[in-house]
C-alpha cells in the first residue's frame, strides 16, 4: 500500500493545510482579521477533514497497533473534545446565563472545534517533515515584522524610540497578543534549533540559522522596547536560558565522552547570555515594576485585610511594609490571581462563559469588587467552566509534554518547548478567550499529532 503522501491530491491539501495554518499564526492576534480569520479556519476545517479520513483510512488498512496504544497516543486529542463535551453539557445543565453562554457556545467554541480539526490535520503532515514546521514560525515572524514596521512609521512620526501607549494602537492591539505570539516563536525556534544542533535531526541551511537569530532578535526588541511587556521579557527569558542550558549540557556531555573539549562551545553558549543581558538592561531602564515585586505580591495576596483591590479608583492603592506604594500592575496582577482562586474553590462547576466569569462570581463575595478577568488564563478557565474544564484542559497540555518524553519524534522538542511556553504563558496572562482559547487547542491538537510516528513507505 502507498503511503499517504504518495497521493497527488494530499500532497497538494498538505501544503494547503500548512499555508492556512501559517497564515492564521500571522493573522490570529492582530486586529481588524475577524473576516479573514474566520475565512481561513472554514478553508482549513474542509481539508482538515479530508486529510484526516485520509489519514483515518490508512491506519485502518494498517492495524500495525494495538487499540490501547492507539488511544494513548490520541489522548491530548481524546481530552479536548472531552472539554467541548463539558462545555455542551454545562451550557445544558448548569448555565447562569443561557443567552450569552449560547452566543459564546456558537462563536467562540464553534472556532475552537474549527482549530483543533487544523492543528491535528497540520500536525500530521509535519510529523514525516519537520522542516517543513519552519513554514508555521514564520508565519509568526511575519506578524512582527508588520508589528516593526508599525512601529518605525510611529517612531517617524514621533521621534520616539519608546512610546509607553503605543501597544494600545499597534497591530496586535495590547500587551499580550504579543506575549502570546513572540513566545510561540522562540519556543518554537529553541525547540527545532536544540534538535538540529543536539541531534542533527533534521538539519538545516545556514539561512535558516538566520531567519531564527533574526526573528527572535526581532520579538525581544518588540518585548523591551516597542510594547514594554514585563510578561514577554520574563517568559522570553525562561525560554533562552533553559535553550542555553540545555545546549551547554548536551554538547559537554558529548565532549566528555569524546574526551574532546572545545572552547568554541563554551564561546558560543555565552552568546544568549550576553543578548538576554542587553535585553534585560534596555527593559529594566524603560519598566520599574520588578523594584519591589515580592512586597508588592505580599500586600496583594491579603485579600480580606486589604480590600483595596476590589475598586482602585475608590480605595487607592495600598502601601508595602516599608511605606513604599505598592507598583500597580503587580499588586493588581496578584490580589485578581488570589480572588480568582477562592472564587474557584466556592465555584467548582465553573460560571460558564470564558469572558467575565470572574466578575461575575467574585460579588457573590465581594459586591464591590470591579474586576474582570485574574490576568491568569488557568484561573479564569477555571472560574468558566470549573474543576472539570481546567482539568481536561491542562490536562491535555501537560499530556503532550508526557508523550513527547518518550517519544522518538524529530519533533519531541519542539513540543516539549512549545507547550512548557503555553503552560507558563497561560499561567501569567488574561489569555482565555475569543481566538487566545482558539490559539491553544490549535496548539494542543498540532503538538499532539507531530509526535507520531511517521508513515511507513512499505505496503
Amino acid at each position: 500500500m502507498k503511503p499517504i503522501g504518495s497521493n497527488r491530491s494530499f500532497s497538494i491539501l498538505s501544503a494547503l493545510i500548512i499555508f492556512i495554518s501559517s497564515a492564521l499564526l500571522a493573522v490570529w492576534s492582530l486586529r481588524n482579521t475577524i473576516a479573514l480569520r474566520n475565512a481561513l479556519l472554514a478553508i482549513g476545517t474542509l481539508t482538515a477533514l479530508f486529510l484526516l479520513w485520509q489519514y483515518s483510512k490508512q491506519r485502518k488498512a494498517q492495524a500495525v497497533h494495538s487499540q490501547s496504544q492507539s488511544l494513548g497516543r490520541y489522548m491530548p486529542l481524546a481530552l479536548c473534545f472531552v472539554m467541548l463535551t463539558w462545555v455542551v453539557i454545562h451550557y445544558v445543565f448548569f448555565t447562569s446565563e443561557p443567552g450569552q453562554q449560547f452566543q459564546e457556545l456558537t462563536s467562540t467554541w464553534v472556532r475552537v472545534l474549527e482549530s483543533l480539526l487544523i492543528g491535528a490535520a497540520t500536525g500530521l503532515v509535519l510529523r514525516n517533515h519537520p522542516q517543513r514546521a519552519q513554514f508555521l514560525w514564520f508565519g509568526i515572524f511575519c506578524g512582527f515584522l508588520y508589528l516593526l514596521v508599525h512601529y518605525l512609521g510611529m517612531y517617524f512620526q514621533t521621534g520616539q524610540a519608546f512610546m509607553p501607549n503605543y501597544y494600545f494602537s499597534s497591530p496586535f492591539g495590547n500587551k499580550i497578543n504579543t506575549v502570546l505570539m513572540g513566545g510561540l516563536f522562540i519556543s518554537a525556534i529553541c525547540g527545532s534549533s536544540a534538535s538540529a544542533l543536539i541531534a542533527n535531526r533534521p538539519q538545516y541551511p545556514w539561512p535558516i540559522y538566520c531567519y531564527w537569530l533574526l526573528g527572535v532578535l526581532a520579538i525581544l526588541f518588540a518585548f523591551t522596547t516597542i510594547i514594554d511587556t514585563r510578561n514577554g521579557v520574563g517568559v522570553g527569558i525562561i525560554l533562552i536560558a533553559s535553550w542555553a542550558l540545555y545546549i551547554g549540557v548536551s554538547k559537554l556531555r558529548q565532549q566528555i565522552r569524546s574526551s574532546k573539549l572545545d572552547w568554541k562551545m563554551g564561546l558560543a553558549a555565552l552568546i544568549p547570555v550576553v543578548l538576554i543581558a542587553i535585553f534585560v538592561h534596555q527593559h529594566l531602564s524603560i519598566n520599574r515594576g520588578w523594584n519591589h515585586f515580592v512586597d508588592d505580591v505580599t500586600v496583594a495576596v491579603k485579600i480580606d485585610e486589604v480590600p483595596n483591590w476590589q475598586d482602585v479608583k475608590k480605595y487607592g492603592y495600598p502601601s508595602t511594609a516599608s511605606g513604599e506604594p505598592v507598583y500597580p500592575n503587580n499588586y493588581e496582577r496578584a490580589a485578581w490571581a488570589t480572588a480568582g482562586i477562592h472564587s474557584i474553590s466556592k465555584n467548582p462547576l465553573g460560571y460558564g462563559m470564558l469572558e467575565h466569569s470572574l466578575g461575575k462570581v467574585i460579588r457573590q463575595s465581594y459586591p464591590e469588587a470591579m474586576i474582570r478577568s485574574s490576568h491568569s488564563a488557568w484561573i479564569d478557565l477555571g472560574l468558566a467552566f470549573g474543576i472539570p474544564g481546567l482539568i481536561l484542559t491542562l490536562g491535555a497540555l501537560l499530556s503532550t509534554i508526557v508523550l513527547a518524553l518518550k517519544s522518538n519524534s524529530a519533533n519531541r522538542l519542539v513540543v516539549i518547548w512549545i507547550a512548557a511556553d503555553i503552560l507558563l504563558t497561560f499561567t501569567i496572562a488574561e489569555v482565555s478567550s475569543k481566538h487566545t482559547i482558539e490559539i491553544l487547542f490549535f496548539c494542543i491538537a498540532l503538538l499532539n499529532t507531530m509526535l507520531l510516528e511517521q508513515e511507513s513507505t512499505n505496503s
